[in-house]
């Protein structure tokens, strides 16, 4: 399996709050993380 992750901070904020992670193809254990960050208004 391939993962692949882009992220933008959009038109609303100067700061990207997204945050994702990949584990290394040679790890044991295959993690795949994602979270948005909604910002504060």
């Amino acid at each position: 399996m391939r993962g692949f992750a882009k992220s933008d901070v959009g038109k609303a904020r100067e700061m990207n709050q997204d945050y994702y992670y990949i584990s290394l193809p040679d790890s044991s254990l295959q993690i795949y993380i994602l979270a948005d960050g909604m910002g504060r208004i």
